[in-house]
Protein backbone atom coordinates (compact mmCIF):
# COMPACT_ATOMS: atom_id res chain seq x y z
CA UNK A 1 0.00 0.00 0.00
CA UNK A 2 1.41 3.36 -1.21
CA UNK A 3 1.84 6.49 1.45
CA UNK A 4 -1.18 8.11 -0.54
CA UNK A 5 -3.46 5.14 -0.16
CA UNK A 6 -2.94 4.41 3.49
CA UNK A 7 -3.43 8.43 4.05
CA UNK A 8 -6.81 8.11 2.23
CA UNK A 9 -7.60 5.00 3.86
CA UNK A 10 -6.49 6.41 7.77
CA UNK A 11 -8.98 9.62 6.43
CA UNK A 12 -11.50 7.70 4.65
CA UNK A 13 -12.77 5.85 8.29
CA UNK A 14 -13.77 9.52 9.59
CA UNK A 15 -12.98 12.08 12.42
CA UNK A 16 -15.37 9.24 14.98
CA UNK A 17 -13.93 6.52 13.30
CA UNK A 18 -9.94 7.70 13.59
CA UNK A 19 -10.60 8.74 17.60
CA UNK A 20 -12.31 4.65 17.92
CA UNK A 21 -8.96 3.19 16.35
CA UNK A 22 -6.55 6.02 18.51
CA UNK A 23 -8.59 5.21 21.73
CA UNK A 24 -7.87 1.48 20.80
CA UNK A 25 -4.18 2.33 20.32
CA UNK A 26 -5.04 0.11 16.29
CA UNK A 27 -3.11 3.08 14.23
CA UNK A 28 0.12 3.10 16.14
CA UNK A 29 1.65 5.06 13.28
CA UNK A 30 -0.22 8.30 13.58
CA UNK A 31 -0.06 8.11 17.10
CA UNK A 32 4.03 7.42 17.09
CA UNK A 33 3.64 3.52 17.83
CA UNK A 34 5.70 1.01 15.66
CA UNK A 35 5.99 1.17 12.20
CA UNK A 36 3.27 -1.92 11.17
CA UNK A 37 -0.38 -1.08 10.29
CA UNK A 38 -2.88 -3.23 11.70
CA UNK A 39 -5.54 -4.33 9.34
CA UNK A 40 -7.99 -6.31 11.75
CA UNK A 41 -8.55 -9.23 9.79
CA UNK A 42 -6.41 -12.16 9.62
CA UNK A 43 -5.75 -12.98 6.17
CA UNK A 44 -5.48 -16.90 5.69
CA UNK A 45 -3.53 -18.08 8.70
CA UNK A 46 -1.63 -21.15 9.58
CA UNK A 47 -3.53 -21.84 12.78
CA UNK A 48 -7.46 -22.54 12.47
CA UNK A 49 -8.85 -21.99 15.71
CA UNK A 50 -8.08 -19.51 18.16
CA UNK A 51 -9.51 -18.91 22.10
CA UNK A 52 -8.91 -16.53 24.66
CA UNK A 53 -8.92 -17.60 28.16
CA UNK A 54 -8.87 -15.92 31.44
CA UNK A 55 -6.93 -17.79 33.45
CA UNK A 56 -5.30 -17.93 37.18
CA UNK A 57 -2.23 -19.07 38.28
CA UNK A 58 -2.08 -22.79 38.44
CA UNK A 59 -1.92 -26.15 35.97
CA UNK A 60 -4.01 -26.93 33.41
CA UNK A 61 -4.45 -30.40 31.69
CA UNK A 62 -4.84 -30.24 28.53
CA UNK A 63 -6.32 -33.74 26.67
CA UNK A 64 -6.41 -34.85 23.19
CA UNK A 65 -8.16 -38.05 22.52
CA UNK A 66 -7.59 -40.10 18.65
CA UNK A 67 -7.85 -37.75 15.99
CA UNK A 68 -7.05 -37.49 12.23
CA UNK A 69 -3.75 -36.19 12.96
CA UNK A 70 -0.24 -37.37 14.68
CA UNK A 71 0.12 -34.43 15.64
CA UNK A 72 -0.58 -30.64 15.79
CA UNK A 73 0.79 -26.96 16.73
CA UNK A 74 -0.22 -24.83 18.99
CA UNK A 75 0.83 -21.55 20.22
CA UNK A 76 0.18 -20.20 23.76
CA UNK A 77 0.21 -16.71 23.60
CA UNK A 78 -0.01 -14.12 26.69
CA UNK A 79 -1.94 -10.77 26.12
CA UNK A 80 -3.15 -7.72 27.89
CA UNK A 81 -6.38 -7.37 26.51
CA UNK A 82 -9.51 -8.87 26.66
CA UNK A 83 -12.13 -9.51 23.87
CA UNK A 84 -11.63 -9.90 20.35
CA UNK A 85 -9.32 -6.84 19.99
CA UNK A 86 -6.80 -9.12 22.65
CA UNK A 87 -7.62 -12.21 20.69
CA UNK A 88 -7.01 -10.71 16.85
CA UNK A 89 -3.30 -9.23 18.32
CA UNK A 90 -2.42 -12.24 20.02
CA UNK A 91 -3.24 -14.14 16.62
CA UNK A 92 -0.61 -11.91 14.72
CA UNK A 93 2.05 -13.37 17.27
CA UNK A 94 0.23 -16.79 16.74
CA UNK A 95 0.46 -16.21 12.75
CA UNK A 96 4.60 -15.18 12.93
CA UNK A 97 5.15 -18.41 15.38
CA UNK A 98 3.35 -21.01 13.22
CA UNK A 99 4.83 -18.92 10.07
CA UNK A 100 8.55 -18.86 11.13
CA UNK A 101 8.29 -22.99 11.23
CA UNK A 102 10.50 -24.10 14.06
CA UNK A 103 8.53 -26.09 17.10
CA UNK A 104 9.29 -27.41 20.34
CA UNK A 105 8.02 -30.75 20.30
CA UNK A 106 6.14 -32.40 23.86
CA UNK A 107 4.50 -34.95 24.24
CA UNK A 108 2.16 -36.76 26.93
CA UNK A 109 2.85 -35.88 30.42
CA UNK A 110 4.95 -32.89 29.27
CA UNK A 111 4.46 -29.18 30.37
CA UNK A 112 4.00 -26.46 28.20
CA UNK A 113 4.33 -22.76 29.03
CA UNK A 114 2.94 -19.40 27.60
CA UNK A 115 5.07 -17.38 25.46
CA UNK A 116 5.56 -15.21 22.49
CA UNK A 117 8.67 -16.66 21.24
CA UNK A 118 7.72 -20.43 21.86
CA UNK A 119 5.46 -22.24 18.94
CA UNK A 120 4.53 -26.30 20.18
CA UNK A 121 4.02 -29.58 18.29
CA UNK A 122 2.31 -31.86 20.27
CA UNK A 123 3.10 -35.63 19.27
CA UNK A 124 -0.14 -37.54 19.99
CA UNK A 125 -0.03 -41.06 21.53
CA UNK A 126 -0.79 -43.50 19.07
CA UNK A 127 -3.58 -44.33 21.04
CA UNK A 128 -5.97 -43.13 23.53
CA UNK A 129 -5.49 -39.90 25.48
CA UNK A 130 -2.69 -37.27 25.14
CA UNK A 131 -2.32 -34.90 28.10
CA UNK A 132 0.12 -31.96 28.20
CA UNK A 133 0.03 -29.93 31.59
CA UNK A 134 -0.11 -26.04 30.73
CA UNK A 135 1.45 -24.41 33.16
CA UNK A 136 0.52 -20.43 34.14
CA UNK A 137 2.72 -18.49 36.46
CA UNK A 138 0.66 -15.56 37.01
CA UNK A 139 -3.22 -14.62 36.64
CA UNK A 140 -4.29 -13.30 33.39
CA UNK A 141 -5.20 -13.65 29.68
CA UNK A 142 -3.93 -16.51 27.55
CA UNK A 143 -5.05 -17.10 23.81
CA UNK A 144 -4.10 -20.69 22.24
CA UNK A 145 -3.93 -21.09 19.12
CA UNK A 146 -3.64 -24.57 17.06
CA UNK A 147 -3.62 -25.92 13.96
CA UNK A 148 -6.39 -28.11 13.34
CA UNK A 149 -10.01 -27.52 15.29
CA UNK A 150 -9.71 -28.86 18.56
CA UNK A 151 -12.91 -30.79 18.43
CA UNK A 152 -11.80 -33.38 15.97
CA UNK A 153 -9.04 -34.63 19.12
CA UNK A 154 -12.43 -34.06 21.62
CA UNK A 155 -9.35 -31.77 22.61
CA UNK A 156 -10.30 -30.02 26.23
CA UNK A 157 -8.61 -27.69 28.66
CA UNK A 158 -9.48 -28.61 32.29
CA UNK A 159 -9.17 -26.56 35.45
CA UNK A 160 -7.72 -28.55 38.17
CA UNK A 161 -10.58 -29.94 39.87
CA UNK A 162 -11.27 -31.16 36.25
CA UNK A 163 -13.83 -28.80 34.85
CA UNK A 164 -14.01 -28.05 31.46
CA UNK A 165 -12.92 -24.35 30.28
CA UNK A 166 -14.24 -22.41 27.42
CA UNK A 167 -12.92 -19.29 25.58
CA UNK A 168 -14.34 -15.79 26.16
CA UNK A 169 -13.55 -15.13 22.26
CA UNK A 170 -12.99 -17.31 19.64
CA UNK A 171 -11.94 -17.19 15.80
CA UNK A 172 -12.22 -20.18 13.51
CA UNK A 173 -10.75 -20.76 9.73
CA UNK A 174 -12.56 -24.49 10.09
CA UNK A 175 -12.12 -25.00 6.32
CA UNK A 176 -8.53 -25.61 6.76
CA UNK A 177 -7.62 -28.83 4.52
CA UNK A 178 -5.61 -31.48 6.29
CA UNK A 179 -3.80 -32.96 2.95
CA UNK A 180 -2.00 -29.86 1.90
CA UNK A 181 -0.38 -26.50 2.85
CA UNK A 182 -3.03 -24.42 0.85
CA UNK A 183 -5.51 -23.25 3.43
CA UNK A 184 -8.12 -20.78 3.23
CA UNK A 185 -10.90 -19.26 5.63
CA UNK A 186 -14.71 -17.47 6.07
CA UNK A 187 -13.70 -15.74 8.98
CA UNK A 188 -12.96 -12.41 9.89
CA UNK A 189 -12.18 -9.99 12.29
CA UNK A 190 -12.94 -6.94 11.70
CA UNK A 191 -12.91 -3.27 13.67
Amino acid sequence: MTATELTRRRFGLGFTGVLSLLASGCLNSITGGDDHEHEHEHDDPPWERGGLYELDQGTYPYTYQDGPNPDMHLAIVPTDEDGDHGLFHAGETATELFENGEADTVSDGDTVQPSSETLYRVDFESEGETTIELEIESDGLYSLFTAHDPDEFDAALRSETGEELTPTVTEEHSSHSHDDESHSHDDEHEH
